[in-house]
């Protein structure tokens, strides 16, 4: 597909939108489209012609080395970078780069990117693929666009045609039915010193239950139940998340246990801008996997389709810890570790987000760049209030080729203008989609039966 059409395409769409035209389900001409010219996933089939390949299927083999229930082993071990670009270079590649990569190499010479060979790893479940072309038949907005219904397990809108759509596909992306997470979190302030928070997070998505459907489903995109370790001062505090896909209907449900309270609380600002204390106050609750709840604050924009570079493939990454390598040289003094970190050039849709007059929130604008093989949003760039560059996001994104799906993790955040960073849950134990999916384990009275542990 031509990228100035795919461009021109997404920006009729946002116009008509803005005109308050009601954009929804495709046409069973365009749904047939999926699993042919596009992939199931709504994504070009096609390579580029030169440096991005064709989509055949993803990764779904392990690599000789890999064991059940350990590390991940790097599938493209033996690769080395087809170039490095640093901060004397960047500017030869700036049609390739956000501003938040181009600023990183600005404000932190030390910086660098090496750039690798483009591996298109994402798989797509036939059922999940069932489910995405009869989600694009189907699926609609609320009149608002605050939620979306007629659709389950898998993205609902694989053809978007307009900025909301594209998000809900992010929000609503396919990455499992749950996972059982015990990590590390680093914030790393431009004077030396760093904080480092820790915890055991479990997750279930029964939006993406492989044995659900939309009969069954409960009307939740994510439940979540998060326990520090660290600091000291926060061990045994919990955090309890319902988040429903209809925030028309419902808003998100959140509850926190403090131990120094001894109770279990109503926390109705875990949620938007409210810092988030996992980062010790260097993000917000809504750049949890770059950005997820309502998208109500914000007026959306489909840019278009761009190839970038992005992070991909971060096998190395993920697995230095366990291959011996110490958390600080893993999250550095400047930046994580840009030896052993892998960008390739993938293609993304991105998406504008900007303020609505009648919101307030701490950033002004949002761009994000979401992964047209998987929805993921691989990074963000964030303005202040003044429209000035303040933070730029990204993730450490692999496919998990035991359990056909992807995941994110390590998401790292720099504050552009203190020089401070921080990298988010790095994963100390392997990853488990072993998540438990009771409703009833992610209640009040369950963290109340937690707390007395």
């Amino acid at each position: 597909m031509n990228l100035k059409r795919t461009l021109l395409a997404a920006s009729i769409a946002a116009v008509a939108l803005n005109a308050g035209s009601a954009l929804a389900a495709v046409s069973p001409e365009e749904a047939a489209k999926l699993g042919k010219e596009l992939t199931p996933m709504g994504a070009e089939r096609a390579g580029n012609g030169s440096d991005i390949p064709e989509w055949t299927g993803g990764l779904t083999t392990p690599p000789a080395g890999y064991t059940e229930g350990e590390h991940l082993v790097d599938p493209f071990a033996d690769e080395k970078p087809l170039y490095t670009i640093t901060s004397e270079n960047y500017m030869e590649y700036a049609d390739v780069l956000s501003d938040g990569q181009k600023a990183l190499f600005e404000k932190k010479p030390t910086f660098k990117m090496n750039v690798y060979p483009t591996h298109r790893t994402v798989p797509v479940p036939e059922w999940v693929a069932k489910n995405i072309h009869t989600n694009a038949l189907n699926a609609e907005l609320t009149p608002d666009g605050n939620g979306v219904v007629n659709a389950y397990g898998g993205v609902p809108f694989a053809i978007p045609q307009n900025g909301k759509e594209a998000i809900w596909n992010h929000t609503l992306r396919y990455y499992g039915e749950g996972k059982d997470a015990s990590y590390e979190s680093h914030t790393v302030y431009a004077n030396g010193s760093r904080t480092i928070t820790a915890g055991q997070l479990i997750e279930t998505y029964p939006y993406n239950y492989k044995d659900g459907s939309l009969e069954t489903f409960n009307g939740n995109i994510i439940h979540l139940l998060l326990q520090y370790s660290l600091p000291t001062r926060r061990k045994g505090e919990m955090t309890l998340v319902r988040d429903p896909v209809n925030a028309n209907k419902e808003p998100r449900q959140a509850w926190q246990y403090i131990p120094g309270q001894r109770r279990v609380r109503r926390a109705p600002t875990i949620a938007f801008d409210t810092p988030d204390p996992g980062s010790n106050g260097l993000t917000t609750y809504d750049q949890a996997f770059m950005f997820n709840g309502s998208p109500e604050r914000f007026n959306w924009e489909l840019v278009g389709k761009k190839e970038m570079l992005v992070p991909y493939n971060s096998y190395k990454f993920l697995s230095a810890h366990s291959n011996g390598t110490p958390m600080d040289e893993i999250a550095q003094a400047e930046h994580t570790n840009p030896d052993l970190e892998r960008w390739e050039k993938h293609r993304v849709w991105v998406v504008e987000a900007t303020l609505r007059e009648d919101s307030r929130h701490i950033y002004g604008k949002r761009r994000f760049y979401l992964d047209e093989d998987s929805w993921f949003a691989l990074m963000a760039d964030m303005y202040d209030g003044r429209g000035e560059l303040w933070r730029f996001g990204h993730s450490h994104f692999v496919t998990l080729y035991n359990e056909d799906n992807p995941i994110a993790r390590a998401l790292t955040n720099y504050d552009l203008q203190s020089g401070d960073y921080a990298m988010q849950e790095y994963d100390l134990i392997p990853y488990s989609t072993d998540a438990t999916k009771e409703d009833s384990f992610y209640t009040p009275q369950k963290v109340r039966q937690l707390s007395r542990r």
